[in-house]
């Protein structure tokens, strides 16, 4: 009996530490930012807010690849910053089609109204590396 209750009381302890593992795990993962590391080295950014007729406040610009690679699938985040700078939400948007080697990509994201803004690359896949059919 002593014994199925300290082995009830160990299982209760340790449920105990994964929930709060889990709990503590998902605060810190909200904090971090979406992103690869090195995109500015393989990548540059040249963006704008501004004001579509059909589609409301956009923010457009352009991705240039700078590796000499062809990059496809690339994903931008696209932060709304409040007026001291703090991000306040974050949109991902696609870059339609592949960037060319040494070329660059346009894009146009709608977005909501926002006092700035920030945009980074958050995800990319190299094209046409090795062999292969």
């Amino acid at each position: 009996m002593i014994a199925s209750t300290l082995l009830g009381g160990r299982r209760a302890v340790s449920a105990l530490c994964a929930v709060a593992a889990l709990v503590g795990g998902s605060t810190a993962a909200r904090a971090q930012g979406y992103a690869l590391p090195d995109t500015e080295r393989w990548f540059r950014v040249e963006w704008q807010p501004g004001q579509s007729a059909k589609r409301g406040p956009v923010v457009s610009g352009y991705v240039y690849e700078l590796a000499g690679r062809t990059a496809d699938s690339m994903q931008l985040g696209i932060d709304r910053l409040d007026a001291a700078g703090a991000v306040t939400d974050t949109k991902i948007a696609y870059v339609m089609g592949s960037i060319p080697a040494g070329g660059r990509a346009y894009f146009e994201v709608p977005v909501a109204a926002a006092p700035a803004y920030r945009v980074r690359v958050v995800w990319y896949r190299w094209t046409g590396i090795g062999g292969g059919p």
